[in-house]
């Protein structure tokens, strides 16, 4: 994500001086003092920045953050608005401060894909493309002392979590309708929301064309809903490369747990 962002920063003309992907030591931060930079850009960092480095900067350090905060503060926010189903988002520009995604916010912006709709990669992609543009609109006027900061509500804020592979397991009765609606959509969710990573699955019980009946973990790379199913549209075997869901079902008969 971090490499997209500098990409999208770039297709706005704004080239940074100094790139700092991996942990701030004190090689990183001579660097950081000898480029002397008015400001900073932070965008999928994913580590805490020390008071130190936030100070170096006169002007700050400038965080693209893809929520409208105060909602979905935290190192989720893209897969967690598809989960939390919500109908839109956004991106902030916020100041950086010594608490997590709390600063004062620059400017925001909403997006026309709906977390509804989307999936991971096309929201984080949307996301990362308006905040670069709204950064390279709303800069001059940073730097001028004319941009305005407001307070977020801290009252209306919301955290999200990291996720872990335990949380793509998916339930296997959803293909066969033996779970309430709300929770096959929910399913549907999880797929969009947490591939490629952590990914999602399922453990299939099968007859195989040897007539073997074997437990099968199956990713679930893409998926859709049709009444009160979870159909698979992509797979992936253990082992074995990705396949429509199709074909997989054309050598694997499915067995209801």
């Amino acid at each position: 994500m971090a490499t997209k962002a500098l990409r999208y920063l770039a297709n706005v003309d704004l080239i940074p001086t100094l790139v700092v992907k991996g942990k701030i030591d004190s090689k990183i931060e001579i660097d950081i003092v000898n480029a002397d930079c008015q400001f900073g850009v932070l965008a999928s960092y994913g580590m805490i920045i020390p008071d130190k480095i936030i100070d170096l900067f006169s002007k700050g350090i400038l965080n693209i953050h893809p929520s409208l905060l105060p909602i979905l503060r935290g190192p989720s926010p893209v897969k967690s608005a598809i989960l939390d189903n919500l109908k839109e988002t956004g991106v902030s520009i916020m100041l950086l401060d010594r608490e997590l995604d709390h600063g004062p916010i620059i400017a925001q912006g909403k997006i026309g894909l709906s977390p509804q709709k989307a999936n991971s990669d096309e929201l984080r992609d949307a996301l990362l493309k308006k905040g670069a543009s709204l950064l390279k609109d709303i800069l001059p006027l940073w730097l001028d002392g004319r941009q305005k900061v407001v307070e977020q509500e801290h009252v209306k804020a919301t955290y999200t979590r990291k996720f872990i592979a335990e949380d793509g397991l998916l339930d296997v009765r959803s293909l066969f309708g033996q779970v309430p609606l709300k929770e096959v959509l929910e399913a549907e969710r999880k797929v969009r929301a947490l591939n490629p990573e952590p990914g999602t699955y399922m453990m299939l019980l099968v007859t195989n064309e040897s007539g073997e009946l074997k437990k099968l973990r199956v990713k679930i790379l893409k998926a859709t809903t049709d009444g009160i199913k979870l159909v698979p549209l992509i797979v992936q075997p253990e082992g074995k490369k990705q396949m429509e869901w199709a074909s997989f079902l054309r050598g694997n008969k499915l067995t209801a747990f």
